[in-house]
């Protein structure tokens, strides 16, 4: 019975991990500031944005929303009923109260691994950020592909 439980959980504490690991990258960029310091990387909607826009990020890379690279660029919104569970999960994985959001999605379409028994090649999806506004916790923020490089 506890590896039913297990494996039921394991999606979730992947994507945990994953955002745990998104929020130790950003602690790392927030500190590397080549010698300058600036309190513009981290102020407290800085950090929410940077959060957002990596989780959202990393968890694209966990659904299929059965799209391909002719939809590009894919605007994903809290308007749109078929992006519901990623957002949800969003807000759960990052704590954020997320009261609406658009972001514009580039799609770029990428050889996976051949299936050995049928040889079918598999095609995957990568995801880029280009643009988010949003609504967080009370605060405005706004993105754009760069804004933290």
């Amino acid at each position: 019975m506890k590896n039913v439980t297990t494996r039921k959980a394991a999606p979730f504490m992947a994507a945990a991990l994953v955002a745990a690991l998104a929020a130790g990258s950003l602690a790392g960029c927030a500190g590397a500031s080549g010698g300058a310091t600036s309190m513009a990387s981290t102020d407290p909607v800085t950090m929410t944005t940077k959060t957002l826009v990596k989780t959202a990020t990393n968890e694209m890379t966990l659904v299929d929303w059965d799209v391909t690279a002719d939809e590009s660029p894919l605007t994903i919104s809290s308007d749109d009923a078929r992006f519901a569970d990623y957002l949800a999960s969003l807000e759960e994985l990052t704590g954020f109260d997320i009261e609406n959001i658009t972001m514009q999605v580039t799609i770029t379409e990428f050889a996976g691994a051949e299936i050995a028994a049928t040889h079918e090649n598999v095609t995957d999806n990568m995801y880029r950020i280009d643009a988010l506004e949003a609504v967080v916790d009370g605060q405005s923020i706004t993105y754009a592909e760069g804004d933290f490089k």
